[in-house]
């Protein structure tokens, strides 16, 4: 491997035994998504990737000391040097990431469904006790009915009063524990003309701030996310330095 492919093929006559002949003229090897392999990888892989896996996994034994080498690198007892040693380095990391994610991935389906399971009995227990007494809440909602809706009608009036007199002042009252904030127009640019202009004037890239990577998480079934801000995630602020 090291010095190119002539350990694997020899020169001219094939060195290889019949075992490793059947893995290296399988070309299927599936590479790992993700951006961190280059073309170049990418072919050496879907060429060599079975044969270098049989190595790794013991399925056939190195008949090179190169291939020994690549063994003992892909086993994490020497960093990687070769191209196929980086290659197969990143499929490692790849293959742990995966891992990584579909834990999680099971941990949360694992999680919800007991927590959607005792919501469902919860329900079932509450409607249980409710159906015994639903005669006196149709009486209690019958009896309030009328009143709630006028009552609500008459706030919302109030309230759609009181933000328009406040859009005519131009500023944000209060009163007890009630406030109302009043808002400037927002002022908004077009990114993708402004990233035009950066093409032509770069300096106005001092002023532009990125911020941070968020992540939204949702469910198929509509239902929403558990927790605080769960479903809207993004990285912790980093610490600051003492000033001492």
């Amino acid at each position: 491997m090291p010095g190119g492919i002539a350990d694997v093929h020899g020169t001219g006559t094939m060195l290889h035994p019949e075992d490793h002949a059947a893995y290296l003229a399988r070309h299927d090897f599936f590479v790992p998504p993700g951006e961190s392999f280059t073309p170049a990888e990418r072919e050496l892989l879907t060429k060599y990737g079975r044969w270098m896996e049989a190595l790794v996994s013991g399925a056939i034994r190195p008949t090179t000391t190169s291939q020994e080498q690549f063994v003992l690198v892909a086993r994490g007892e020497g960093e990687p040097a070769s191209d196929f040693e980086r290659a197969w380095a990143k499929v490692a990391r790849e293959r742990d990431v995966a891992a990584l994610v579909s834990d999680r991935l099971h941990a949360l389906q694992t999680a919800r469904a007991k927590s959607l399971l005792l919501d469902a009995e919860y329900r079932d227990a509450r409607t249980a006790v409710l159906a015994t007494i639903r005669d006196q809440l149709d009486e209690v909602d019958a009896a309030f009915a009328e009143q709630i809706q006028a009552a609500s009608a008459e706030a919302a009036q109030a309230e759609q009063e009181l933000r328009e007199l406040v859009l005519s002042l131009g500023r944000s009252v209060g009163a007890g524990a009630i406030k109302v904030t009043y808002r400037s127009p927002p002022v908004t640019w077009d990114s993708d003309k402004l990233a035009a202009y950066a093409e032509e004037h770069p300096e106005i890239l001092a002023f532009r701030k990125t911020g941070k990577p968020s992540v939204a998480l949702r469910y198929s079934d509509g239902l929403p996310a558990r927790g605080t801000a769960a479903s809207e995630l993004s990285p912790p602020e980093p610490p600051v330095p003492s000033a001492e």
